[in-house]
């Protein structure tokens, strides 16, 4: 802590400190005389005994009071005076001068050179004191106005800067709130292009505003994404806005070259960075350029397909406020380009589809007008061979004999195998031509007793034991009775094919939940796991070699009969561990036993219409 003024005991400014007063004197029993006035007071007290030696110890030690001899050797207490008071450190130490002299001039000499008081030698001892406490309190209180001056133009320094830190944050508030409303208008502007030319047009026409700059670009990779295009410009473009059309070597890479190969922005300010960075552009000449550029990545999913570009009249500074709003822009260019991109892609892929389903339906329909003409041309000379080998076996053309009658025999089998494909195959027309089914209600002991009846023969004559057990309450399903036999008879007919002689079929019956399953179990070699799907496939069929030739088919009967079963709300599936045999399951809803009506409901989804009756009808 400083020496600094204490007044007397009972002033007002006590402090902890004495006040310190320096003695000036080049007499040494004055000195001591001055020592011996104040010591009661209770100042600290230091000498000097010249004028230089007074400075030297000033300049360590500021007192708060000097006394100062006028009459010294080397330097006189008017210049010592001088010397204090010309310095700003020292200027408001309060001196009085000893001087001998009682003249006016010389109390004006002490005055101009700027001393407080004036006290004649020989001092008075009360004199003394309280000259020097008035000095000393005089001091203080403008050691406290200076402080509070000092203190007061800190603070007025302090709310200046303030003043000047809250106007610049202010002001960039309001550039940070037009640019939000301008980020607002482009992403409202943005939502309503179908075009990559509007998005474009969108972007720059209210980027540029933003930015206060003076011309923009937007630049697309064409569709081989070799070269760039100039999708849409605003204001002049300069050469260095121009460059994506040149093609220039690697050392002399351009700004769009960098920004679309590295995917980050490149920021121009001035036309000396611009050369200095692009080499290739030294021979243009800076007042047909811009000052300043921005070169911004469109990147979608990590790669930029084109860049966005913007240049200042110039040298400009780019803010940070600046590099955000230019990034922010660029993304929602690209993300407003890569939409209406899928958008346009999805909308070609629609008229590709609806073009290829028109094909398609095209193609079915004459499809299914060309299996029908064929099968009624098929079956006109099939029906000739038919009767005409019955004719023969009856020997109305004459006698035949045993091997004759073989031959006749075979004859009838592959004409029977050949209606029966002709069947599959109109079958199928007429199924995927949305064949309407008539669901009613149908009893299914009465159906299984009729298919019991129309396979016995064929199981006989393979020696296979075929067992049709009946629902132990009668049921109603509702099914379109063909379609309901002809499952059946594709399931017991399947059976017998892959059954060897000696084996069993046999055929149950069991209500679950509010459907019938109808299960046709055989004892054949049975299917793979990887071929119980396959079985279901139009023209699949597995193992033909277990089958005899005249009993092969083209593998439509089980597609069929699933297809069947489907459409009328049921399904169809296959258990089968080889080895041992497999299990049809056919499933069929429950009709109502009360009414005869049928639960069940058109599908909207399904392409088959039902019509429903009730059994009395």
């Amino acid at each position: 802590m400083s020496l600094t003024t204490r007044i007397v005991a009972d002033g007002p400014d006590s402090a902890d400190e004495p006040a310190c007063v320096l003695i000036v004197d080049d007499e040494r029993h004055n000195r001591e005389l001055l020592e011996i006035m104040l010591k009661p007071e209770g100042f600290l007290l230091l000498s000097a005994a010249s004028g230089e030696e007074a400075l030297a110890l000033i300049a360590r030690q500021p007192p708060d009071l000097i006394l100062l001899d006028v009459m010294m050797p080397g330097m006189s207490g008017y210049d010592v005076a001088g010397k204090i008071k010309s310095d700003p450190a020292t200027k408001n130490i309060p001196v009085i001068m000893l001087t001998a002299l009682d003249d006016r001039d010389a109390r004006m000499l002490g005055l101009n050179a700027g001393a407080e008081d004036f006290l004649t030698k020989p001092v008075d001892r009360p004199e003394l004191s309280v000259r020097v406490r008035n000095l000393l309190r005089i001091k203080a209180y403008s050691d406290k106005l200076r402080h509070a001056l000092t203190t007061l133009e800190s603070v007025n320094a302090q709310l200046d800067r303030n003043t000047k830190e809250i106007a610049s944050a202010q002001t960039i508030a309001d550039g940070a709130t037009a640019r939000l409303a301008r980020l607002q208008k482009i992403t409202a502007a943005l939502s309503n292009t179908v075009t990559q030319d509007e998005v474009a047009h969108s972007v720059l026409r209210e980027a540029i505003l933003a930015l206060e700059c003076d011309a923009g670009a937007v630049v697309v990779e064409d569709e081989s994404g070799e070269e760039l295009s100039l999708l849409h410009e605003s204001g002049a473009l300069d050469s260095l806005m121009r460059s994506f059309r040149q093609h220039q070597p690697p050392k002399s890479i351009g700004p769009y070259a960098e920004t679309i190969e590295t995917c980050k922005p490149v920021y121009l300010e001035s036309f000396e960075e611009a050369v200095a960075r692009y080499p290739a552009f030294e021979t243009v000449k800076k007042n047909q350029s811009h000052g300043a550029w921005i070169f911004l990545p469109l990147g979608i999913a990590g790669r930029a397909v084109g860049a966005l570009a913007f240049g200042f009249a110039g040298p400009r500074k780019f803010t940070s406020l600046d590099r955000h709003f230019a990034d922010t822009v660029s993304r929602y260019c690209a993300q407003a380009l890569d939409r209406v991109r899928l958008r346009i892609a999805a909308a070609s892929a629609i008229a590709e589809a609806s073009e290829a389903r028109l094909m398609a339906e095209h193609a079915n329909n004459a499809k299914t007008v060309f299996l029908r003409a064929m099968s009624h041309e098929l079956r006109t000379p099939l029906n000739a061979i038919s009767g005409y080998t019955e004719i023969l076996e009856l020997g109305i053309r004459g006698a035949v004999n045993p091997e004759q009658i073989k031959d006749l025999g075979r004859i009838k089998r592959a004409a029977a195998y050949l209606l029966r494909l002709i069947n599959d195959v109109l079958t199928i027309a007429r199924f995927e031509g949305a064949r309407p089914l008539e669901v009613v209600s149908i009893p299914v002991n009465v159906m299984l007793a009729e298919v019991d009846g129309l396979c016995a023969l064929q199981a006989k004559a393979k020696r296979v034991t075929l067992t049709v057990a009946q629902c132990d309450t009668e049921v109603l399903v509702a099914a379109d009775a063909e379609r309901f036999q002809q499952i059946l008879l594709n399931l017991i007919t399947n059976a017998t094919k892959f059954t060897l002689a000696g084996g069993s079929i046999d055929v149950l019956c069991d209500v679950h939940a509010n459907a019938v399953r109808i299960r046709v179990k055989d004892t054949g070699l049975g299917v793979r796991p990887l071929d119980i799907e396959r079985v279901f496939e139009p023209f699949v069929q597995i193992d033909r070699h277990l089958t005899v030739s005249t009993q092969q088919g083209v593998g439509l009967g089980l597609s069929i009969s699933r297809e069947l079963a489907r459409a009328m709300r049921g399904d169809l599936t296959l258990e089968s561990v080889e080895g041992v045999g497999s299990t049809f399951t056919l499933t069929l809803p429950l009709a109502s036993e009360k009414s005869g009506e049928i639960p069940v409901t058109a599908n909207p989804a399904s392409g088959d219409t039902l019509y429903t009756r009730s059994l009395a009808s």
